[in-house]
């Protein structure tokens, strides 16, 4: 072949070299088009599975992300509320991270809130899976539009929209009318596992089985105490006096050492370090010394008190004598055993063996103290819970003071503080003004009653119609097994009235407004009612525990 032939083949040759380099790197590049567009295809469908897929399941009901964060953010948020500026002895900051914050040894905020989430998954489930296989019905609109309501107002306030207000509330994906559902079937849960309550049974001789098995939880003593405090102060004096002429002999003798002894300057330091540590160690001896003394001189003072002791007036004849803080009354009365402190005393006046006059001396180390204590009696307080109904008529005054803030906004600056005084002054008029109407509101409905059928009935439905009290309006102002100090003062004190009976009404004014009460009459004991309530609650979470042992959580994306 000649040159020239030669030069034309390699030219062929590179040009057949250069297009299958060329067709390799077309084939690559159309590959590696293709992988990504299968990542981000991958990617876009592993994005829509974790928000629209299944988050979990629970039993059979797949849980897409924003209901998990509905019923996760449903607990931080009733958390936050019941606790509010108590959160910090918890160890919770809601402002950092929960994931970064320890619940337990083994958990984390965010797993403890994950947990309860999950928790409350099973137990809506459940519940509205039981009612619909019941037939039972109930209308949770209402729930909703109440919610609806409440969310309206609370983004009004902060000057966002609602499905913000949501967002900030329930989770990311949160929306006013995302969240509907979640309420609903809620509030169906809700209203099942109240008909169940209220079906439970509990007969009066599981009460009082109950009660023979844990009488130290509802009996009641009367006893008398007077605490005779160790003299603490005085002894720390003469410690420290101890303190220093041992500091001052240690020094002594080491100053002597020194000046015998030739040692070189790492000596010396570590000499001091050791006298150091000597000095604290005789301080520290010289304080339990102290101590010890004086709960020595206090079991004294309190033996020599009990030596008195013959009855109950020779307990308070020589009481100011010995009693650490005269301005204590020494008589205890109808004091339950969780309210008595401390403990060691609360369990000598509850022993079952314990008979009236019997005395005793306890130490209460923890507060360096000695407890002369009385015995006089041990029994079960028979205190009526009574049954009542009630219209309230609140006094509104949002729109005066709406008025009032928009009249200081608008204030020269130059007259802000007079300003301010008169708006003041103005609020204060014009809640007077509100709270004279509702007591007139109230005077009217009580009349109009009065003019009526006078009869328990007619005034559940003025309740129905007037009462702004959401928590029994629905239900005709009804309030059963009420016992004492559970009320506002001003209510309780008249329906605990000695003088009450059967069918009496009246009018109380309370920081809520005007209270309309109609007195329907004694209901159970007490002790019997918080008996019944604790063997109810038993029963009831035991029919949660049977209602959810089968009712499997699967979490297959790992979360």
């Amino acid at each position: 072949m000649t040159k020239y032939d030669l030069k034309m083949q390699r030219r062929q040759e590179e040009e057949k070299k250069a297009k299958k380099e060329k067709a390799i790197i077309k084939t690559g590049c159309i590959l590696a088009v293709i992988i990504c567009v299968c990542i981000a295809a991958w990617k876009f469908y592993d994005n829509y599975q974790e928000k629209h897929g299944p988050y979990i399941t629970v039993g059979d009901h797949e849980i897409q992300k924003a209901e998990f964060d509905y019923y996760y953010y449903s607990s931080l948020n009733s958390f936050a509320s019941t606790y509010g500026s108590y959160l910090s002895y918890f160890g919770l900051d809601t402002s950092k991270p929960l994931d970064q914050q320890q619940y337990s040894d083994t958990m984390t905020w965010d797993d403890y809130f994950q947990q309860q989430a999950v928790n409350q998954l099973k137990n809506v489930y459940a519940l509205t899976d039981e009612a619909n296989e019941k037939g039972f019905e109930y209308d949770a609109s209402s729930d909703y539009d109440d919610m609806v309501t409440s969310i309206k107002s609370y983004a009004q306030q902060q000057g966002v929209s609602e499905d913000e207000y949501c967002k900030s509330v329930f989770g990311s994906d949160a929306t006013l009318e995302g969240i509907k559902p979640y309420v609903e079937m809620s509030g169906l849960a809700s209203a099942y596992y109240n008909d169940v309550k209220d079906d439970i049974e509990v007969t009066d001789d599981e009460i009082n089985t109950y009660y023979d098995e844990n009488k130290d939880n509802y009996d009641s003593v009367d006893y008398r105490v007077c605490k005779i405090e160790a003299d603490m102060l005085e002894e720390e004096t003469e410690t420290e006096a101890q303190t220093e002429t041992a500091a001052e002999s240690i020094s002594e003798t080491a100053a002597e050492s020194t000046s015998e002894t030739a040692v070189t300057e790492t000596q010396t330091e570590t000499e001091s370090e050791t006298m150091s540590a000597e000095e604290s160690e005789a301080a520290a001896k010289a304080e339990e010394e102290a101590k010890e003394a004086a709960m020595a001189a206090a079991k004294a003072k309190a033996d020599e008190m009990l030596s008195k002791i013959k009855d109950e007036a020779s307990f308070e004849k020589v009481y100011d004598k010995y009693a650490s803080d005269t301005t204590v009354d020494s008589l205890n009365t109808g004091k339950k055993k969780s309210s008595i402190s401390p403990t060691d005393v609360a369990n000598w006046l509850f022993d079952a063996d314990r008979q009236a006059g019997d005395t005793t001396v306890i130490e209460d180390t923890a507060n360096n103290a000695y407890y002369v204590v009385y015995f006089k009696d041990r029994y079960l307080d028979h205190i009526k819970t009574v049954d009542v109904r009630q219209i309230l008529i609140s006094a509104d005054t949002s729109s005066s003071d709406a008025a009032e803030t928009d009249e200081t906004e608008t204030t020269a600056a130059g007259e802000t503080e007079t300003a301010e005084t008169e708006s003041a002054e103005a609020q204060e008029q014009a809640k007077e003004d509100a709270k004279a109407a509702a007591k007139i509101k109230a005077e009217q409905i009580l009349d109009d009653w009065k003019n009526g059928d006078a009869t328990e009935d007619s005034f559940a439905e003025l309740a129905k119609t007037y009462s702004d009290d959401t928590g029994s309006n629905t239900n005709g102002g009804l309030y059963e097994a009420v016992k004492k100090g559970q009320m506002v003062t001003n209510f309780n004190d008249w329906i605990f009235d000695a003088s009450r009976k059967p069918g009496d009404t009246g009018i109380v004014e309370s920081d809520y407004g005007y209270h309309i009460i109609y007195f329907v009459g004694d209901n159970k004991e007490e002790w019997y009612v918080n008996i019944k309530d604790t063997i109810t609650s038993n029963k009831l979470n035991d029919y949660m525990s049977d209602l959810t042992a089968d009712i499997e959580v699967k979490d297959s994306r790992h979360h």
